[in-house]
């Protein structure tokens, strides 16, 4: 039996999950974007990809991004014949579901963490082997995570050692710049064959990119963040077990 009743972190040999505080309102503003990204922020990555699966199945069924889309761009009339008013109420129920589940689940959780801060006994480790990888934790550069999420999402969390996040991450964006014609839609622009963007583009699935994308910047960075204040926590600990002090660490 564990003699961590809470754990601080749990290091696998290609993913790493860190206990820390999270905004709730924050859990509930990305779940608001794209229901199942607060969960995936969180470390629910099932929970956050069943989400993220069923919203884009509704999200089609009731033509919700092409309804938001002739309404922003002042076509009324077309959205309200675009849109199935079925699937629109399941989808409602989705996404309202997404941001409650988001919001509370971060509140339990950071009692948890208070919880766990408070334990005489905390798990700090700083390396883990294992037939499918090696994990360890090291210091990251938060921009460095950022600029490979920013050239292709995923990357940045793969970087950070959260190797399941990142494919997820990875295989979302793939899907959705595969359905969407992004990339051909990129070298037209660059060619100058404007003309026919407007016939290639997805527009439904288009949509979901921006939210995918800024998400994945964000994430990594703080990721970085937050795996650079673990390494120097677990440091700390280190040098407390081999010399009973802390009068090592002050300056």
């Amino acid at each position: 039996m564990s003699q961590f009743r809470i754990k601080r972190m749990q290091m696998a040999g290609i993913s790493l999950g860190i206990f820390h505080k999270k905004n709730p309102w924050m859990a509930a503003w990305w779940s608001a974007a794209l229901p199942g990204l607060g969960h995936l922020w969180m470390g629910e990555y099932f929970k956050g990809l069943i989400l993220m699966t069923w919203e884009s199945y509704v999200n089609l069924k009731a033509n919700v991004n092409m309804a938001i889309l002739y309404t922003f761009t002042g076509r009324f009339q077309a959205a309200q014949d675009v849109i199935d008013e079925g699937w629109a109420l399941v989808y409602v129920s989705v996404f309202c579901f997404a941001i409650f589940d988001g919001y509370r689940m971060s509140v339990e959780l950071n009692t948890l963490v208070d919880l766990e801060r408070k334990q005489k006994k905390r798990q700090l480790k700083f390396t883990n082997y294992s037939i499918v990888g090696v994990n360890y934790l090291s210091h990251k550069n938060p921009w460095v995570a950022a600029g490979w999420s920013a050239l292709f999402v995923g990357f940045g969390h793969i970087y950070n050692m959260k190797t399941v996040k990142g494919v997820i991450l990875s295989l979302w964006l793939v899907t959705i710049i595969y359905l969407s014609h992004f990339p051909q839609a990129v070298i037209y622009t660059f060619t100058g064959r404007m003309e026919a963007i407007g016939n290639l583009l997805d527009y439904h699935w288009l949509m979901f990119f921006p939210s995918i994308y800024v998400f994945g910047i964000w994430d990594s960075y703080n990721d970085a963040v937050e795996m650079n204040k673990l390494f120097e926590e677990a440091f700390k600990q280190h040098l407390r077990r081999q010399f009973g002090d802390d009068s090592h660490l002050k300056r």
